[in-house]
């Protein structure tokens, strides 16, 4: 069996947004989880992963216990928490699996109850009272975030990378330990999260700053225009606004703004949706001769980080939409980000695809009805190494925003609609109910 990874609903690389709910078990852990120059930790999580190899669950619980103490960043900590958890839950210890767990959702923010819910390893846990008190902790933690003008607009990681910027290019001598003590690591659960998740996609400390050092240009073009992000507020509570008259039960978790190492646009973690500034503050002055073709094709102006925002905040509430590995699935999830992200903001975070396809939305079509029903996502969304001059990556959301589209304009009430989206368990009976292909024209497909 395999342990889960605490955003089991795990974000992959995606420049504007992010791709929605793909599965990952990450055991054994991120290869480059010891980006954190913390040995000890390091040490007992090596041990614990031996021993949990074993079989021999209570110590593997014990050391990723010990783990979790030595930690300094939450997202780390939450991940041991979980591990020992469910490292004792095999033991047949479940009351000091319980205990685990509670560490994990009330001290590190741990928010995967549909894990919780179905995992089978947890079988005895969940018959203890305390489970159901423990859910009932996180339902109420989730009935607190229903108010869109209570959400939490977090921007002082932004600041912080700033100061610590500054001193970087004084002395760029112990870049990585520097961003590590001094941003990471002071930074919000938020930031801290973010780099967890992204150390791959970043590469580490080592990439983080290796990317700081190739476009110096660029970052100091965009500086002011990140330091604008706390001025979006009133017009993010608009799009929160928006959203809670179409979809009475959304919810609205923090949203944190950081300067990420050109890893992602946007993500949504168990503490909210997490936008990575610095791909989304450019303007008319920006430099472009640091980037390469696809980094050009995907840096945003700063007026339209309001759409990326508005497309992060639907993914934050697609938690109870069945999940499978077609792509069909992960492009409806993405282009129903896009839709209502329109709806509610004015605008899809990802117009550039739509004028690419206009004329072309036969031939796109087809190719992409090849691959729909299989485990193709990787040809149409976060597919960032198949972009050309020619064609640009990710159509798979302008594929589910055509379908989610077409679902709606076909409904009769609308908010039913929005809300049926939400809440699909069945993409096949989607997609033919939305009546998409009949929508498509048959002219003017390009060669």
């Amino acid at each position: 069996m395999e342990r889960p990874e605490p955003n089991f609903t795990m974000k992959n690389f995606r420049p504007i947004a992010c791709i929605a709910f793909l599965l990952f078990s990450l055991f054994p852990f991120l290869p480059a989880i010891a980006q954190d120059f913390n040995p000890e930790a390091d040490r007992y999580q090596h041990r614990a992963d031996s021993l949990y190899e074993a079989g021999k669950y209570r110590e593997s619980a014990w050391y990723y216990r010990a783990e979790g103490t030595s930690r300094r960043m939450m997202g780390y900590q939450k991940q041991a928490a979980v591990n020992a958890a469910y490292s004792y839950a095999l033991a047949e210890m479940p009351d000091s699996a319980l205990v685990s767990l509670n560490q994990a959702v009330k001290e590190y923010g741990f928010a995967n109850r549909e894990w919780m819910d179905t995992e089978p390893v947890l079988a005895e846990v969940r018959k203890d009272q305390a489970y159901a008190e423990l859910l009932k902790y996180m339902s109420d933690r989730q009935s607190g975030q229903g108010d869109p003008d209570q959400a939490s607009i977090v921007t002082s990681d932004v600041s912080l990378f700033w100061n610590v910027y500054d001193r970087f290019l004084q002395d760029t001598s112990n870049a990585q330990k520097l961003f590590l003590t001094e941003y990471f690591e002071k930074g919000t659960a938020d930031l801290q999260e973010y780099y967890r998740i992204k150390t791959p996609n970043i590469g580490g400390l080592r990439g983080f700053v290796r990317n700081l050092q190739k476009m110096p240009d660029y970052y100091a073009s965009i500086r002011t225009n990140t330091q604008r992000v706390s001025e979006l507020e009133d017009t993010l509570r608009v799009i929160f606004r928006n959203l809670k008259q179409w979809y009475e039960p959304a919810i609205f978790p923090n949203v944190a703004f950081v300067i990420g190492g050109w890893s992602s646009g946007g993500t949504v973690t168990d503490y909210g949706s997490i936008m990575g500034v610095d791909m989304q503050a450019a303007d008319e002055n920006t430099p472009t001769h640091e980037l390469n073709l696809w980094q050009q094709q995907n840096m945003l102006p700063f007026d339209q980080l309001k759409h990326v925002v508005a497309h992060e905040l639907i993914h934050v509430q697609q938690n109870n939409m069945a999940g499978d590995t077609t792509l069909l699935c992960h492009a409806v999830k993405e282009g129903m980000a896009d839709f209502i992200g329109e709806l509610i903001s004015g605008k899809t975070a990802n117009e550039r695809l739509h004028v690419w396809a206009k004329g072309r939305e036969r031939q796109v079509w087809e190719e992409f009805k090849k691959e729909m029903y299989l485990d193709r996502y990787y040809n149409w969304i976060a597919n960032s190494n198949q972009e050309t001059a020619e064609r640009p990556s990710d159509l798979g959301y302008w594929v589910g925003y055509q379908i989610c589209k077409a679902y709606f304009d076909r409904a009769t009430d609308k908010k039913k609609a929005v809300h049926e989206m939400l809440n699909i368990r069945d993409y096949k009976d989607f997609l033919e109910k939305s009546g998409v292909e009949e929508r498509l024209p048959d002219q003017g497909v390009r060669h």
